[in-house]
């Protein structure tokens, strides 16, 4: 076998799984505690510096200048029970490890009609690993991609009741990739390892109508953000290494569309209900190049709706306590599954308290995730390269969410 077509094999198989993975949904929407307290409810009621990644015209309601900076720790677990072939058969448990996703605002008010804003967030992330030798490592041992988006805004209040803000999103995504791949000549598994980061681009656009003083409503847009991943890639068997070169890929995110109603029943008590559309399609195709030429794949993603309600209680002057419930469809087609991450339809479960003076907050959330289970085929390949097909179930699979956040109003 030449050197080109085992590039061919590696960068294609490597390169599509890491993508498989992000484009399986893999969005993350925590983005402050009291946002996930609220299910990310905070598209049109009050607001805080957090608003700016659900709506940022949110932020023409927030006066002076205001700094938020916390994080979310999510802590995933699942387990893979594979039914077939029987040389597979068992259940196999992921590593479960913190995952912490870090956050910063800062907005302020030029004039009582001109605002700007700044949000440092995640977007798109993954984390999963298994034992090196399990039964799918020919698919995956170990993955995690990381996305870091800076998101400058600037509101504009057109009248008393009506806002609208802009905005670029600079994107900065990376990931890693584990697995065992077979080789028709060379004994056992070979170690196969990628690596890639790149910067992209897009934009952000929002809007808010306070009807009177007990219903408003809020839209918001985030386009799509292509990157253009420049990676490495890795093969070794045992202490001898096989490959070493470079790959490029192009990678879609999906372009996505926010909606809420906030009704206020009483002085104390706020509730939003909301949708958000994720346009998943975008990812129709990939392109990888390498040394020898190009290699394209395509895929059959589906767009998705995500639902949540959620409501704030002000208990006092000081305190407020929220709940939430979100309901996330997966987009993921039942033709390309993979060990990455069980991607099942999501439910969640949020609660938090807040609590504030004239210049300081802090703000606490917890969310329990609950992952639907499902059956499966992946395709998977033996140490001889002979591919084969794994059935089975993805099930208990779930995540814990911990959130905190501290705020300061100048």
């Amino acid at each position: 076998m030449t050197r080109r077509v085992i590039k061919l094999i590696v960068i294609c198989t490597m390169v599509l799984s890491a993508v498989s993975a992000q484009a399986a949904g893999f969005g993350i929407y925590e983005y402050s505690a009291r946002a996930n307290a609220l299910g990310n409810s905070v598209m049109a009621g009050k607001a805080d510096p957090s608003s700016i990644a659900v709506n940022p015209a949110q932020v023409t309601q927030l006066e002076g200048t205001q700094l938020a900076v916390g994080a979310t720790g999510i802590y995933p677990s699942a387990t893979v029970k594979i039914d077939s072939p029987a040389e597979d058969a068992g259940s196999y448990d992921g590593k479960s490890s913190v995952w912490t996703m870090p956050h910063l605002y800062v907005t302020h008010a030029l004039t009582d009609e001109l605002y700007l804003g700044v949000g440092t967030f995640a977007r798109f992330g993954l984390g999963t690993k298994f034992d090196e030798e399990w039964a799918g490592a020919s698919d995956v041992h170990d993955v995690r991609i990381r996305s870091f988006s800076i998101n400058p805004v600037i509101g504009y209040k057109v009248t008393k009741n009506f806002s609208v803000a802009a905005g670029p999103e600079i994107m900065w995504f990376d990931f890693l990739l584990k697995k065992k791949t077979g080789h028709p000549r060379v004994p056992g598994y070979l170690d196969t390892e990628m690596s890639g980061d790149s910067w992209g681009a897009g934009f952000t656009l929002g809007a808010r109508y306070q009807f009177n003083d007990w219903l408003s409503a809020g839209a918001s847009y985030r386009s799509e953000v292509r990157q253009d991943v420049e990676g490495d890639i890795t093969m070794d068997a045992g202490s001898m290494r096989l490959l070493d070169t470079s790959a490029s890929g192009k990678i879609t995110l999906p372009q996505q569309i926010g909606i809420g109603i906030n009704v206020k029943p009483t002085d104390k008590l706020s509730v939003e209900v909301g949708a958000t559309w994720i346009g998943w399609s975008s990812y129709s195709e990939l392109c990888v190049k390498f040394d020898g030429g190009p290699f394209e794949k395509k895929s059959d993603y589906k767009d998705t709706w995500r639902y949540n309600i959620g409501a704030e209680y002000n208990i006092n002057d000081n305190w407020d306590v929220r709940a939430s419930y979100v309901y996330d469809n997966s987009p993921l087609n039942s033709d390309s599954l993979s060990y990455m991450v069980p991607a099942s339809d999501r439910q969640l479960f949020g609660v938090g308290a807040g609590w504030h003076d004239n210049s300081w907050s802090v703000d606490v959330s917890y969310t329990y995730l609950l992952m639907a289970e499902r059956s499966f085929s992946v395709h998977a390949a033996k140490s001889t390269g002979m591919p084969y097909t794994q059935s089975g179930e993805f099930k208990d699979g779930d995540a814990h969410l911990l959130a905190l956040t501290i705020g300061y109003k100048f």
